[in-house]
């Protein structure tokens, strides 16, 4: 017996399920999580515009707004459900709900573009706190509850995003941007003291490692080639200060990929990537993390531009939320069909369909701006991006499960989630960059429409690439009840 099973046993005992009398609080407070944390994102994206405005900035600014929430979500995802290991899920849950109201609450003091940006990385810190009513679910149910703890994050994070799209716009049509800040900040302290009031205290473990080096490490090279790429498009591609700062941010990554192999606490178990079908899975999640962020990104400023500058629909931040209120909804019914046909079919054909209907709809973009786009062009693709996004996330997190043993599972959702974190966080200073190389005659800072072709196409391709990465696979070995893929042994020397 190893000493993980042994300190297992010793656990189990202490975490014990809660009886009949506290299982509905602990059910709600679970969806609460996954309600606030997904809200997050989807609230700030029809925002992005109005921000733009209100500090006169360019569009490769606000983008930043984004980027830093992405970033902060992709180490979130890395440190919460660790610290829940080490905190507990009370603390760990507790932190995660003051990590959201923080960062609503610094823009709320300080109306800047700074305290924006401050905030919106603090808010991301704790954006992955959803995920963990999961695990809390699990470990203190009486009774069989993976089933109950899926079913509640997925439709509490379904519906936190579709409320997140338009509580921001509903919410400024009646007071300013500082009170809206403010005011979500009480809301996440209550959610912070519903927390700590309701999930029950759980054992810590003293010898959980969080590798917080290899963290930083990681968000340090990504922020430099991020920010590399929007000098680029600001100072133009043979910018000394665009290529120093990209330069050194992919010889960083190169640097971090090589002691992350040496690494005792890796964030990735990179010996994972040599089997085919991890391999071509975190490939595919790398690209279309990219093309879903050309939805939340580009839409939002496309729609919100007046009709003076000879397109648009000069929509406020409320339309815009309502306008894209289909992808959440859709996005979350295809969720559960994927996860259906996933069972009987293999993931990466689910996740190629998926691809496939992303670029479907970035064509029907790209053909209804060249002839004038129409309020129901949006929506119609919105339907079939929120079709493909449910497909393409399931089909890859399957994907990955499928691929790597038991003890492991973990690893690989979190080298899925992480992978496709940062791909989105490349996709605004990718966008802007493109947005800002050209602009309207006569109106400085507000993109000519044709830009927003040229970044559907860029999206579209990524599309296709994914499709092709999927749909290519070949079937491999099932993996045994074991779950041993031939990169068990290589990650069990890097576990050790």
């Amino acid at each position: 017996m190893t000493h993980s099973e042994t300190h297992h046993q010793e656990r189990q005992p202490v975490d014990r399920p809660v009886g009949t009398r506290g299982r509905n609080p602990l059910i709600a407070v679970a969806a609460l999580l996954g309600f606030t944390s997904s809200a997050v994102t989807f609230m700030l994206t029809p925002l992005l515009p109005v921000l733009m405005r209100e500090f006169h900035l360019t569009v490769g600014d606000v983008a930043w707004v984004l980027t830093l929430l992405l970033i902060g979500g992709g180490v979130s995802t890395i440190l919460l459900p660790r610290l829940a290991d080490v905190l507990g899920d009370r603390g760990a849950a507790t932190l995660g709900a003051a990590l959201l109201a923080t960062g609503m609450l610094v823009p709320g003091i300080s109306h800047t573009f700074p305290a924006m940006l401050i905030g919106a990385a603090v808010m991301g810190l704790g954006s992955a706190s959803g995920q963990l009513g999961v695990g809390v679910l699990r470990r203190h149910l009486a009774g069989s509850s993976v089933h109950t703890a899926v079913i509640v994050s997925q439709v509490a994070q379904a519906v936190g995003a579709g409320v997140g799209l338009v509580a921001g716009g509903l919410a400024l049509s009646r007071v300013s941007m500082q009170d809206f800040f403010l005011g979500a900040t009480v809301v996440y302290v209550v959610v912070g003291i519903c927390v700590w009031a309701v999930i029950p205290s759980s054992p810590r473990d003293a010898t959980a490692a969080f590798g917080i080096g290899n963290v930083i490490g990681l968000v340090a090279w990504i922020i430099l080639l991020l920010y590399g790429i929007k000098t680029a498009g600001s100072d133009g591609i043979s910018s000394a200060k665009a290529i120093g700062f990209a330069a050194t941010g992919l010889a960083g990554g190169a640097v971090w990929v090589t002691l992350e192999k040496r690494s005792k606490t890796p964030v990735f178990h990179l010996a994972l990537l040599k089997s085919g079908t991890v391999a071509r899975t975190v490939l595919a999640g790398f690209t279309i993390g990219m093309a879903i962020q050309s939805v939340t990104f580009l839409i939002p400023f496309y729609v919100q531009t007046p009709p003076a500058a000879g397109y648009g629909l000069g929509y406020d931040a409320l339309d815009t939320g309502l306008l894209l209120l289909p992808y959440s909804l859709l996005g979350a019914l295809a969720g559960i069909g994927a996860g259906i046909l996933g069972a009987r079919a293999r993931p990466l054909l689910v996740a190629g369909a998926g691809a496939t209907c992303h670029c479907a709809a970035a064509l029907t973009l790209i053909l209804a701006m060249s002839g004038g786009a129409s309020v129901g062009s949006f929506v119609a693709a919105a339907c079939v991006y929120g079709v493909g996004s449910g497909l393409v996330g399931v089909g890859l997190f399957s994907s990955i499960q499928g691929s790597v043993r038991a003890e492991l599972t973990g690893m690989g959702i979190g080298m899925i989630g992480i992978i496709m974190t940062i791909s989105g966080a490349l996709g605004p200073a990718v966008y802007s960059s493109i947005l800002q190389s050209k602009s309207v005659a006569a109106i400085p800072g507000v993109p000519a429409e044709d830009r927003f072709r040229i970044c559907l196409l860029v999206a579209g391709c990524c599309d296709v690439l994914v499709a092709f990465i999927c749909f290519s696979a070949r079937r491999g070995r099932v993996p045994a009840s074991a779950a041993q893929p031939p990169v068990g042994a290589a990650a069990d020397r890097l576990t050790s």
